[in-house]
């Protein structure tokens, strides 16, 4: 049934690539393919006004306390893995055939705790039928909230939310299908639907070492990994766009075989900030932003008894909430406070998680280009007590444009 599902997302994926590319050419007018950038910093690097390629290099360094490891700390693969190490080096295509078709391909690279490893991480192409239309197929991160659809080198902490990592497919759900997006004409409203196959580091995992068929209580196996079906909806709760709202949700095929249910809202309150050019507002100088996210999980489990083949089912509920709150101290530097929870279960070993994270991120140099964070990590759980942790990330960009408080 796994490999029906992944040839299904494949064809499905490939006939929908296929159809938005026929869709856009047809109305190109023809393209000068002349490669135009900056050496150092590569401003606005494009080639034919059609390529615009990126490029992050991220370093973290870690102070652990005697005896610890950066891997206790790291909630998912892309959260530091070594106390030294490079964190993310990632390249990216954007594609703009047209104003109707666009795209883009990401890779990265990661330092692990052993090894270094590498994948092609998003590859999609979207077309714009209308303001308020757009499909979009191939692997892309999936939208679901605030956090799950931005790359590491756009999120404002060294690591992921804990709710999202441990409840949202390892902090991530990258899809392999397609998505439809809904606009409001007027005003700030956006719904994403998608589906498709799940592609996740567990199903490499099992590839490369040989799939295990017991059923036994893995946390892992909570996760969707074979298909799944999401709905995000964000909308603006007044008319300037200051307050923003979020709610979500996402059922699919678990690793034991069963249904995982995924739902999360949540809102986004500025004072002083400034229009973000999307509808809503954004962080400023001199303002205050606070974000804060609930996200639950419903999931069915089968557990098979080596000892007499008997077959046990459960059924689990977790909860996670992370709450975020952000003051603009400059044009390039911000302040940062993040309170984390995710709730445990004991039957699969996962325990109740605090943490706090106070951090001050800025961009330095003319360009802006380079950026410094600096973070603190109280963590709190049931398997290793009180822990600190304190972290260093420098952060490198060429390609594309860098605003005040840039995200992707």
């Amino acid at each position: 049934m796994m490999r029906y599902y992944k040839l299904l997302n494949i064809l499905s994926t490939h006939a929908l690539l296929a159809m938005l590319v026929s869709s856009g050419l047809s109305q190109d007018q023809g393209t000068n393919f002349t490669f135009h950038f900056d050496p150092l910093s590569g401003e606005n690097a494009n080639l034919g006004g059609i390529l615009f390629p990126r490029f992050y290099a991220i370093g973290t360094f870690g102070a652990l306390e005697s005896g610890a490891e950066a891997t206790d700390f790291a909630s998912n693969e892309h959260d530091p893995q070594k106390d030294a190490a490079f964190q993310n080096v990632e390249a990216s295509v954007l594609l703009k055939i047209n104003d109707k078709l666009v795209g883009r391909i990401t890779a990265f690279g990661q330092e692990g705790a052993e090894e270094w490893s590498a994948e092609v991480e998003e590859y999609f192409l979207r077309y714009n039928f209308s303001p308020a239309v757009t499909l979009g197929g191939g692997q892309f991160l999936n939208f679901f909230g605030f956090q799950s659809h931005r790359h590491l080198h756009g999120w404002d902490f060294v690591n992921n939310n804990l709710a999202n990592s441990r409840l949202i497919n390892e902090g991530e759900l990258i899809t392999q299908g397609g998505h439809l997006i809904l606009k409001h004409p007027d005003e700030f409203a956006m719904l994403t639907i998608g589906a498709g196959g799940v592609r996740t580091h567990a199903h490499e995992h099992e590839e490369e070492e040989g799939h295990d068929d017991d059923h036994h209580l893995e946390a892992d196996s909570a996760n969707f990994n074979s298909w799944v079906a999401t709905a995000d909806l964000k909308w603006a709760l007044v008319e300037d766009g200051a307050a923003m709202g979020t709610a979500s949700f996402g059922m699919g095929e678990n690793g034991f075989g069963e249904m995982t249910y995924l739902y999360g809202f949540g809102i986004q309150k500025v004072w002083g900030g400034r229009d973000s050019g999307h509808g809503y507002q954004e962080l400023a100088p001199g303002a205050f932003m606070i974000r804060s996210e609930f996200i639950g999980r419903s999931f069915d489990a089968v557990e098979i008894h080596e000892d007499d083949g008997e077959i046990e089912r459960h059924e689990f509920d977790e909860q996670g909430v992370s709450t975020n709150l952000f003051y603009g101290l400059s044009d390039t530097t911000k302040l940062s406070f993040r309170h984390d929870f995710v709730s445990g279960i004991e039957a699969l070993e996962t325990p109740d998680y605090h943490r706090l994270s106070p951090s001050l991120t800025t961009r330095i140099g003319a360009s802006k280009r380079f950026q410094t964070r600096i973070q603190y990590d109280y963590n709190d759980s049931d398997g290793h007590g009180e822990e600190h942790v304190g972290w260093l990330q420098l952060q490198y960009q060429w390609g594309g444009t860098v605003g005040g408080y840039f995200r992707d």
